[in-house]
């Protein structure tokens, strides 16, 4: 039995059948008006004082106050406490992981994130460019031995991990961070190697998955300790990494 509740509503029976949804079809004009508010919020790329979203906007300082106001009660919008200026909230970040989470290169990374960490007894993970930087947003323990933990939200900045390099060596343009040299070797190698230089004793090996045009959507990382993970570019566990990338590449890639 079907519940009312769960078939979506249709068109208004006075709405023309050749219309293209929802076309002309009236909405509630508040909820569009704190949409476009924090549209120009999010696409600012760094947080917004009260004065300049308002202009923006082209609305009175009181006004675009208040849709503020609601927007951080839902967690779409935070305010700095220092400086009073307004950025897109955590609620932001869950919208896109969910998102993600739809998409067939997040779903086979994850597994084959899952298949690695239980074939080489290490933590693999995936990880993404989220609004606070390089994220471990799927991390796969390999359920026996002693494995490195990495917690889901971790960051990784793009010099000293194995992970932000991935994401720095196939950054356009260029990120100035990572020398020239090594940007170059990571990317013909289709692997960043790190030897206990993010966390002593502790290495990492990290892939690319890239989409038809090349353009970097995600990376694969294995991480274990020293003693059972080999630093070594042409090593099983970089091989098989390495194997894992360019087959959710050529998936995604077509």
């Amino acid at each position: 039995m079907t519940l009312e509740n769960d078939v979506p509503p249709g068109p208004p029976a006075s709405a023309p059948r050749t219309q293209a949804w929802p076309g002309e079809i009236p909405g509630i004009q508040s909820v569009e008006l704190g949409l476009e508010l924090f549209r120009l919020l999010a696409g600012a790329g760094a947080p917004c004082g009260l004065s300049d979203l308002a202009r923006q906007a082209g609305m009175h300082r009181a006004k675009a106050y208040r849709y503020l106001v609601s927007l951080a009660r839902a967690g779409w919008v935070s305010q700095d406490a220092r400086t009073g200026r307004y950025g897109v909230g955590p609620a932001v970040r869950d919208l896109a992981l969910s998102w993600l989470a739809r998409q067939d290169p997040l779903r086979l990374a994850g597994e084959e994130a899952r298949a690695l960490a239980q074939s080489l007894g290490e933590t693999c993970f995936v990880a993404v460019n989220g609004q606070g930087g390089v994220t471990a947003i799927r991390v796969c323990q390999p359920g026996r031995g002693v494995s490195v933990g990495v917690a889901e939200g971790a960051l990784f900045d793009l010099e000293s991990s194995a992970t932000g390099r991935v994401f720095a060596a196939w950054q356009d343009p260029p990120a100035r961070r990572l020398a020239a040299s090594l940007r170059r070797d990571i990317r013909a190698r289709g692997l960043a190697v790190v030897e206990g230089e993010h966390v002593p004793g502790i290495n990492a090996l990290s892939v690319p998955v890239l989409d038809a045009q090349g353009q970097l959507l995600l990376a694969l990382t294995l991480v274990g300790h020293a003693a059972s993970l080999q630093a070594d570019p042409d090593g099983p566990a970089a091989q098989a990494l390495r194997a894992a990338g360019q087959r959710v590449s050529a998936t995604v890639g077509g």
